[in-house]
């Protein structure tokens, strides 16, 4: 399959759009385990059931064009380091995007996809190529459940010479039946209380209602616009199946909800 120049970049403006904001490591590469303790403790302060980890990160792993040999090297050593063995990889190829693919499902049910990209950006002075990498994990979680992923994931992502791993992590749960606006701004209020953070932001409407904020038991944080955040709350009912769902997520969610 060919991929196109145009199609390359859209990967990476998915991925600007993703991350566009500005990244503040924490002191450790290894990230806090302590901040996915505190999602799991707020998703059982919440009362609901959870149903899904998703665990999502890139790196920019160098300012070149990499041909497919050194891409495969990166895609296995990612692999590798997340515990996926003799990975199948699927390479994609035209005149100015390479990419790598693995998609690896685990004997734990976790789905791991890791991407190796490399593309000539034509936003950039002298067409300058760039690499990244990404990861992706998913999986069903029930009550008491706790699956550490962040960690391994930020060191899958550390490469020599590379950008800081951005990580995000959040939990899904749910409640049966339709929340009121009324309870959903309680139960954020309540969280938000539990993490002692304070809040930054949001968006209200009869569908949904989300709120950042800062805890200072988190380790991670992000520049949004003059404030650093690293708590995402968000709950929305959903007609397929008549339920409401409570989104928690750090430093912020990532993808639709």
């Amino acid at each position: 399959m060919k991929i196109s120049a145009k199609q390359g970049l859209m990967v990476l403006i998915i991925l600007a759009a993703l991350f566009p904001f500005y990244w503040q490591p924490a002191q450790s590469m290894v990230y806090n385990l302590g901040s996915e303790e505190i999602l799991y403790k707020l998703v059982e302060n919440s009362g609901a059931k959870p149903v899904e980890l998703m665990v999502q990160g890139w790196t920019k792993v160098n300012r070149s064009y990499m041909e497919i040999s050194p891409l495969k090297r990166t895609a296995l050593k990612t692999a590798e380091r997340l515990g996926v063995r003799n990975p199948e990889l699927k390479v994609e190829e035209s005149r100015d995007f390479r990419q790598v693919r693995v998609q690896h499902l685990s004997e734990d049910g976790t789905l791991i996809s890791i991407a190796a990209q490399s593309l000539i950006n034509y936003t950039l002075p002298n067409r300058a190529g760039e690499t990244y990498v990404t990861v992706s994990l998913a999986r069903k979680i029930n009550v008491g459940e706790k699956h550490y992923w962040s960690s391994r994931v930020k060191t899958a992502l550390s490469f020599p010479g590379g950008s800081t791993p951005q990580v995000l992590t959040n939990i899904t749960a749910v409640y049966p039946g339709k929340l009121s606006l009324k309870a959903k701004r309680e139960l954020v209020d309540n969280l938000f209380s539990a993490a002692k953070a304070k809040k930054i932001g949001g968006v209200e409407n009869s569908e949904l209602v989300s709120c950042t904020g800062f805890a200072p038991g988190i380790r991670e944080k992000i520049k949004l616009g003059k404030n650093f955040v690293n708590l995402n709350v968000a709950l929305r009912y959903h007609n397929s199946d008549g339920q409401t769902y409570i989104y928690i997520g750090s430093p912020l969610l990532v993808g639709e909800y």
